[in-house]
């Protein structure tokens, strides 16, 4: 019987309009059922969206051949209830006017404990459109 262990951030791809505001509420939370909220006290949070940047074509760093490239835009993160697992995120019009189109990003939200363990929760696609 084959095992498999995974862990990998879930995904969420983002499309929002260059120029606008975006603001994002997150709820962090393990998949059993039913879910329970993950405790983000003491945390510390980043999010932001990237340029993947593509080292190596044929796959061999990372699943899709490429690795976090240069940061395009940090999301300003907001404690909702950090007990609870949630948090808002977001980016300003400026920051969001400085992304275009033509590029494809990528994003994420991590957490790092007190005790330097850092885990992704959430990964995807974002995608700068105009209106």
């Amino acid at each position: 019987m084959a095992v498999a262990f995974e862990q990998i951030p879930g995904e969420m791809n983002i499309t929002a309009v260059a120029g606008d505001e975006l603001s994002i509420g997150l709820t962090i939370a393990t998949q059993a059922t039913p879910p329970v909220a993950v405790n983000l006290t003491g945390y510390t949070l980043e999010a932001k969206v990237f340029t993947p940047a593509y080292a190596n074509p044929d796959g061999a760093i990372g699943q899709g051949g490429y690795t976090v490239g240069a940061t395009a835009a940090t999301f300003t993160i907001g404690a909702v209830n950090l007990a609870q697992g949630q948090v808002a995120i977001s980016l300003t019009e400026n920051q969001t006017n400085a992304l275009s189109p033509a590029v494809g990003y990528r994003w994420y939200f991590r957490a790092t404990g007190a005790d330097g363990y850092t885990l992704t929760w959430i990964s995807g696609t974002f995608t700068a459109r105009i209106p």
